[in-house]
């Protein structure tokens, strides 16, 4: 009853991320997109509202596009992952699969500069170069500059192709080893 009286800047942001979702969901829609939505959110918040998610698309059948940039998030949320670099999906497949065994070197990277505790007291990794401007794509691979695996054959575009039974890249050279060292 209080809280139906209150503004929008009343509530705490995870209270008015619960609103957002719950408004999403009032006309039971088949899929919704959710854009970083637990950004600024602390961990317990956080925590709360992934699970407050999962059960209400669970109740109503309803399936999420979760948009993201942290992987422990996707790694307890998803059952298949899309990586995307400048604008295209890089890799593809079911969660699981592609963080224990990525194929694509920009994946690789991204799963290499997520803090971990088995690396205690080492510097974070990062990727190499910076990423290329929207506007003005290079031709062919678009991470080709910032690659290790780069050769000259990347100038061309790369399809993207099933390497791995579910699992897919869009890469020349990709990680086809058992598992990569992140």
């Amino acid at each position: 009853e209080e809280r139906l009286k209150a503004y929008p800047h009343q509530f705490s942001g995870g209270m008015r991320q619960r609103v957002a979702i719950a408004i999403a969901l009032l006309h039971k829609p088949d899929l919704i997109i959710a854009d970083e939505p637990t950004t600024a959110l602390d961990v317990t918040i956080q925590g709360q509202i992934l699970a407050e998610a999962q059960k209400l698309c669970s109740n109503f059948g309803t399936s999420m596009i979760w948009i993201t940039h942290d992987l422990s998030v996707v790694a307890g949320l998803a059952d298949d992952i899309a990586v995307m670099y400048a604008g295209k999906v890089v890799e593809a497949g079911p969660v699981g699969q592609v963080l224990d065994t990525p194929l694509h070197p920009y994946t690789v990277g991204l799963i290499g500069s997520v803090p971990s505790r088995n690396r205690r007291g080492e510097p974070l990794r990062q990727i190499p170069g910076m990423t290329p401007s929207l506007l003005d794509l290079p031709s062919g691979c678009a991470f080709r500059s910032r690659c290790p695996r780069a050769e000259r054959n990347c100038a061309e575009p790369p399809p993207m192709a099933e390497l791995r039974p579910g699992q897919s890249a869009r890469c020349i050279h990709p990680h086809l080893e058992e598992a990569v060292a992140a």
